[in-house]
């Protein structure tokens, strides 16, 4: 059943008047610049760190790890916003940051995006305390190493339960948007000891599905001819149409784009390709029930339209959530964002 999202997750509170001299501070100390909040500094696992029960009536914010403990680079003015990178055991990296303190949340962007994506205008604890949000770069994009040969969406579950390692987390939820759905799946399909509620967000249905309905594969652009359609990418080189859209990226600037192509198009490739051949994983075996919710706008692409009551279909009891005059980014609105990570961590 639908759900018409038209609230908030707690109350606006009014900024600190030294945030601004704190994130100033904070950009310079990551190698950054005031409103770009893109560092590459190291985050060691807080050994200290305790995290609330999943079922617990108490959602109280995680108390922060202790000075000189975990954080080597941190910013005060946005709630202990921190930066690191994780080495994981066949030495490639996963850069990530952590924001808020509470439920954890660990995100993965949209196809030819990052981790800053999931930085909006006000601090996480101004628009919903008592969440902890990890945001990664996921492989091939920004600071994160390209995926090696043969990488899988099972390979990526194992690469997050790594990272949820090394932040001694034993238990999560996760959210993925667009082309980071399926990977935000996968984890809930491979990782049910670990991962207690899943939010896919505009998420790309399996293209491949036995059971998929013919409309779902005629409505994906990329499926299309290149001779009728710019972004058709039957009949030309997917390398090249990807190195146009790096380029454009780079020139505009946007931050959250430029970091995420700023290694190459090796995660754009690895989203297009993994999104059509079949999956590495079941959607049917995920047993979240109505801990799995499929977040859509009323004014989605076509494609996320048909495949998100046919991803619904094949988990039992999942739930969809309609956001009316939602487009194919609304997380982006931080209410519709602190509706999400809300909803996730009444699972806990």
């Amino acid at each position: 059943m639908a759900w018409r999202v038209g609230r908030m997750c707690g109350a606006r509170r009014a900024l600190a008047a030294a945030a601004g001299a704190g994130s100033a501070t904070a950009a310079a100390a990551c190698g950054g610049v005031p409103g770009r909040r893109d560092g590459q500094c190291s985050l060691l696992a807080a050994s200290a760190q305790q995290w609330s029960t999943p079922g617990s009536t108490s959602a109280a914010p995680v108390p922060r790890p202790p000075v000189g403990g975990a954080v080597l680079c941190e910013s005060a003015a946005r709630g202990g916003l921190s930066y690191g990178t994780c080495k994981l055991r066949d030495g490639r990296l996963l850069a990530y940051h952590v924001e808020g303190f509470g439920v954890p949340v660990i995100v993965f962007h949209g196809m030819g995006s990052s981790r800053l994506t999931w930085l909006g205008t006000e601090p996480l604890s101004e628009i919903c305390p008592g969440v902890q949000l990890v945001a990664i770069d996921r492989p091939g994009y920004g600071g994160s190493s390209p995926p090696p040969l043969g990488y899988s969406y099972s390979d990526f579950a194992r690469d997050v339960a790594e990272l949820a390692d090394h932040l001694k987390l034993p238990r999560f939820c996760v959210a993925g948007h667009s082309s980071g759905g399926p990977y935000a799946l996968a984890a809930a399909a491979l990782l049910p000891g670990r991962v207690v509620a899943c939010a896919a967000i505009s998420s790309d249905a399996p293209y491949s599905h036995p059971a998929a309905p013919p409309e779902l594969r005629e409505a994906d652009d990329f499926n299309q001819p290149a001779v009728l359609s710019d972004s058709g990418l039957y009949g030309q080189e997917p390398r090249a149409f990807a190195e146009g859209m790096r380029r454009s990226a780079l020139e505009k600037g946007a931050p959250a784009k430029a970091h995420a192509w700023k290694g190459g198009v090796d995660g754009w490739l690895l989203d297009f390709m993994l999104e059509r051949l079949p999956w590495s994983f079941r959607l049917e075996s995920i047993t979240l029930g109505p801990r799995l919710s499929i977040w859509v706008g009323s004014e989605d692409v076509e494609a996320i339209k048909i495949g998100t009551p046919f991803m619904q279909s094949l988990v039992s009891g999942s739930q969809v959530r309609v956001v009316q005059g939602g487009n194919h980014g609304f997380k982006s609105d931080q209410k519709h964002l602190a509706a999400i990570l809300t909803e996730l961590s009444q699972h806990w």
